[in-house]
């Protein structure tokens, strides 16, 4: 699967990076390429009216913080990064 990085996911990654370690979302990214099922990711729908093909994964090795996704063709469009609380509230309006 073709992974594509936003830009918005970009500066949420640097920003981010600086609370946790920039490697365990590399890490995440990387395992998320070689395999976007594996268990490890805690894969999640998430229902949203706007995008249909809204998921989520969890960074390994930090359960506070989590990666939205969004799928279109076959390729995963990495959106944002976030902590729960953020995360909570931007999916339950979605």
């Amino acid at each position: 699967m073709q992974v594509k990085f936003d830009i918005k996911y970009e500066r949420s990654k640097l920003k981010v990076s600086k609370k946790i370690e920039l490697q365990k979302i590399i890490d995440t990214e990387l395992l998320f390429q070689q395999d976007p099922k594996t268990p490890k990711l805690e894969l999640k729908n998430i229902i949203c009216r706007r995008d249909k093909h809204k998921k989520s994964i969890r960074v390994i090795g930090n359960e506070g913080y989590r990666i939205l996704i969004s799928f279109r063709d076959d390729i995963a469009y990495f959106q944002d990064i976030m902590n729960h609380d953020k995360y909570d509230r931007l999916t339950k309006g979605c």
